[in-house]
C-alpha cells in the first residue's frame, strides 16, 4: 500500500530566483528521492532527483536562507518565512534557521551536495 502523502512537508516558504520572487508562501516537498518546488497555489515550480542537487546556507542571512542548484537554475529557499501565524519578536527567526538546517541534512542523506 502506498502512501499518498509526501515524506517531509515545509511549508510557508519563500522562494526566489535571484532577486525575483517565486512564491511568498509555497512548499517544498521531499518525496522518495525527489525535492519539489511548488508555488503559493501548489503551482510547480520544478523538481529534480535529491543526488543531483547543490545546496548551501546563504551567508548573509545568518543560515536561514538556502540556496539549491536544481536542474541548473539557481533558486534562494526559505522555509518558513512566509509564516504569519506565528507570533514572532524582532530577530526571533530559530524556527526558520531550524527548517533551513533540516532540508541541507535531506538534501545530504538524498544523496545531493550539501554544504
Amino acid at each position: 500500500m502506498t502512501n499518498p502523502e509526501p515524506e517531509y512537508v515545509f511549508d510557508q516558504v519563500q522562494i526566489g530566483k535571484g532577486l525575483k520572487p517565486l512564491a511568498q508562501h509555497g512548499f517544498v516537498l521531499v518525496d522518495r528521492g525527489t525535492l519539489t518546488l511548488l508555488g503559493s497555489d501548489r503551482q510547480h515550480i520544478d523538481s529534480g532527483p535529491l543526488n543531483q542537487i547543490a545546496a548551501k546556507k546563504v551567508r548573509f542571512t545568518g543560515g536561514k536562507t538556502v540556496s539549491l542548484t536544481l536542474n541548473g537554475t539557481k533558486y534562494n529557499v526559505s522555509p518558513g518565512w512566509g509564516a504569519r501565524g506565528v507570533f514572532v519578536l524582532p530577530g526571533d527567526t530559530g524556527h526558520v534557521k531550524t527548517a533551513a538546517e533540516a532540508l541541507l541534512r535531506l538534501i545530504a542523506l538524498g544523496g545531493g551536495q550539501a554544504g
